[in-house]
């Protein structure tokens, strides 16, 4: 398995066999929930965290040069002080450090081809076990998860990764021929869930992974004319896509609500949002901290939401908008920092798609692009020891490992 990726600043210091199973083990965990996982995912988190000292010549830097990704966790710290429960909200930004100083470790620790096959191994993993392990919900399967969206939505990782090896080309044979058995699977999954808006995501995964591939999927090797056909079509499309919705009664976002058979409400999301707002405006800034808001027991508003929702005491509920719930525990301050955050990422995965190409820099441009539109009815961004989510900022942080304007080498 070979590629090309620039220079190192510092020489590479690879992952043993034992690190690597490690890093399987985290990322299972990481993506999904059992009872008792703690138990595996806090003495992950500390030998990881040993790990990242262990090898601060290398990952200190890195962090220094990634400071962005620190700006809401250092925020969370900071205002833990103020917060309606101050150790929950410091433990939280303790978490929060962690997870990005696991990100770099990876990153440290392998190469993108490398991560992309660990997060096959783990989410294939997590697919099998669904096929023999699962509960059906009005007929439609879960998996070995709390509910069949979750199992429609955690198994587009697996469709996408999937799809990523077995398109690469510098992968063996036989390592794609298994990923495309694992994109098959994948793909009954998501069907048997019976989760439409999981299914329209699959087919958009597999367009993107398609175009980013065509336009991008050599780097700066491209040819031109592909760039050129590129800015055309992203041209006719700034001129269609206004002269459609002005010639529509509806708004597209009511058509595509309409033809998934979902409620213009978003199933109750918009009514819960306007909950959001009104506490937003009790604290502002600062806002709750994390654990601050939703306190079955202490708050009365919460107990009528979760009423309203139909929800028992004992659910773990969220406003199902991850602005919304960063903005009530982190306030709009939070808010900047994790917009800010979020937009310096994006460009930088769009820069090194760009700039180097490759299945594993369209993978991880992918799942930016679907955790974003994900984030905008789940609550799941920026928080801690979320697969996804880590997703994101390791393919950030390969910009600073690997800085774009430095020589390629031959890379196995």
């Amino acid at each position: 398995m070979t590629g090309t990726y620039p220079t190192a600043p510092a020489v590479r210091l690879p992952a043993r066999p034992v690190e690597k199973l490690l890093t399987v083990m985290w990322f299972v965990v990481t993506f999904t929930v059992f009872p008792r996982d703690e138990l595996i995912l806090y003495p992950l988190a500390l030998y990881f965290f040993y790990a990242f000292f262990r090898q601060a010549h290398t990952t200190l830097p890195i962090l220094l040069r990634c400071w962005p990704l620190m700006l809401l966790p250092v925020w969370a710290m900071v205002t833990s002080a103020t917060a309606v429960l101050p150790s929950v909200a410091f433990r939280t930004a303790i978490q929060m450090i962690l997870t990005m100083q696991v990100c770099i470790l990876l990153v440290v620790w392998m190469r993108p081809r490398e991560i992309l096959l660990t997060v096959l191994a783990a989410t294939g993993i997590c697919g099998i076990l669904s096929v023999f392990f699962t509960s059906y919900h009005d007929g439609a399967m879960t998996g070995i998860f709390a509910h069949k969206n979750m199992l429609g939505a955690k198994m587009l990782l697996l469709w996408l990764s999937s799809l990523c090896v077995a398109l690469d080309p510098w992968m063996r044979l036989w390592v794609r021929s298994i990923a495309l058995g694992l994109a098959a699977l994948a793909l009954m999954l998501i069907v048997a869930s019976h989760s439409a808006t999981a299914l329209v995501l699959a087919v958009l995964i597999a367009v993107m992974i398609v175009i980013f591939s065509f336009f991008a999927g050599r780097g700066s090797r491209t040819p031109m004319d592909r760039f050129a056909l590129g800015l055309i079509l992203c041209g006719i499309l700034g001129v269609a896509i206004p002269f459609a919705i002005s010639a529509s009664s509806e708004t597209p976002l009511a058509l595509l609500l309409q033809r998934l058979g979902k409620s213009s409400t978003l199933t109750g999301r918009t009514e819960l949002w306007g909950y959001a707002e009104d506490v937003i405006r009790q604290r502002p800034w600062t806002g709750h901290g994390s654990g601050g808001f939703w306190r079955y027991e202490e708050n009365d508003l919460v107990r009528q939401i979760f009423a309203e929702f139909h929800k028992s005491p004992n659910q773990v509920f969220s406003f199902h908008n991850s602005y919304f719930e960063i903005t009530v525990h982190f306030g709009l301050v939070g808010l900047a920092l994790a917009i800010f955050v979020l937009c310096w990422a994006f460009v930088r995965l769009i820069a090194q798609l760009l700039r180097r190409g490759g299945m594993p820099f369209v993978f991880f441009t992918c799942v930016a692009v679907v955790e974003l539109a994900r984030s905008m009815v789940e609550s799941e961004l920026m928080r801690p020891f979320i697969l996804g989510q880590m997703l994101i900022w390791i393919g950030t942080i390969y910009v600073s490992r690997y800085p774009l304007r430095q020589k390629r080498i031959h890379a196995s």
